[in-house]
């Protein structure tokens, strides 16, 4: 007969795990509704609420989270990859948790690291709560990955967006671009300031002025989003001969409000973009990208993370990745 596991009785009691291992630990604050609905759940299926008796089994399972801001967004797909793959090597289980960027959900996966169900986590997305991951750093295994802060005295690996960004510039510029615009995410991201920072050094390094009008925000990695900020871009006067997007999904968007406009690519309007995922090559014509070793990136922090919890004393590092250029159709001129 298959074991009931926690996860048998948060889809029973239709909460998440987190809630169930609070209720069963006896820590942390739950509804009187709630933890109701958890305890009866936990009787109909017969599973013991003394997490003392069922320690084996958690140390069996070895659980690490791995915290995204959103699964929806591709550039993360490899990175997990890399993880997992790393992880399953060495025994351990992945969660992939999604924080949506809310501090409350947060709070529900660190609880999983408080009531020992999980052993560590890689975080993606540390803005969402650094007061909280703060207390957590010295206390349990937790590794930044693409995004950190240099705040926390925490282990993290990412590559060096501000050079990667000044390469593109140059490289625009090597090709006769003059006019060259930004299309880049809100600057509440790490990377995000730092492409940017990489872009405006850029221009200065060429003699070219950094015009505020050259420069667009989008709020999320979303296409929709972008395409309506790149037909606003597109149509300044004078329009840009280049636009440098920090995703791909942007850079795709551009190409995509070019042609609404009778933009040509790359005749008219050179188009480069960042991550080299899959939509890269999709688009017509293919876009030119900085690659990250996203695979690489993934089973770094796994590895690093993995030297935490066998060795807690371990020094905190840093790794910095390269990156590169990848040259496609959208500026071959």
């Amino acid at each position: 007969m298959k074991s009931v596991t926690i996860q048998d009785v948060a889809n029973e009691a239709q909460v998440s795990i987190a809630t169930v291992s609070r209720v069963l630990s006896g820590k942390g604050q739950v509804s009187a509704e709630r933890r109701n609905r958890v305890l009866e759940a936990a009787d109909r299926l017969d599973y013991t609420t003394d997490l003392k008796v069922r320690a084996p089994r958690k140390v069996e399972a070895r659980i690490l989270l791995m915290i995204v801001p959103r699964i929806s967004n591709p550039f993360y797909a490899e990175i997990v990859h890399g993880f997992q793959n790393t992880a399953y090597k060495n025994g351990y289980e992945v969660m992939l948790c999604q924080s949506m960027s809310n501090p409350r959900r947060l709070e529900e996966y660190i609880e999983l690291m408080r009531s020992g169900v999980a052993e560590g986590a890689v975080t993606l997305d540390p803005m969402t709560g650094l007061d909280v991951f703060a207390t957590l750093v010295g206390k349990f295994p937790l590794v930044q990955c693409c995004e950190y802060n240099e705040a926390l005295s925490s282990s993290y690996v990412a590559v060096d967006n501000v050079r990667a960004a000044r390469e593109v510039v140059h490289f625009l510029h090597s090709i006769g671009c003059r006019r060259i615009a930004l299309l880049n995410s809100g600057l509440n991201f790490k990377y995000a300031r730092d492409r940017q920072q990489g872009y405006e050094e850029g221009l200065q390094e060429l003699g070219l002025p950094v015009r505020p009008e050259g420069i667009a925000h989008v709020s999320d990695v979303n296409f929709n989003l972008a395409l309506g900020v790149a037909e606003r871009l597109l149509g300044g006067t004078p329009p840009p001969d280049a636009v440098f997007a920090v995703s791909d999904v942007y850079a795709a968007a551009v190409e995509k409000a070019a042609k609404r406009m009778g933009i040509r690519v790359p005749q008219d309007l050179a188009v480069v973009g960042f991550d080299n995922i899959d939509v890269s090559l999709m688009c017509d014509p293919s876009i030119t990208t900085v690659n990250q070793p996203r695979y690489e990136i993934g089973a770094f922090a796994c590895d690093m993370l993995l030297e935490r919890i066998r060795t807690p004393e371990t020094p905190v590092r840093q790794l910095i990745l390269n990156t590169e250029l990848i040259v496609r159709d959208s500026t071959l001129r």
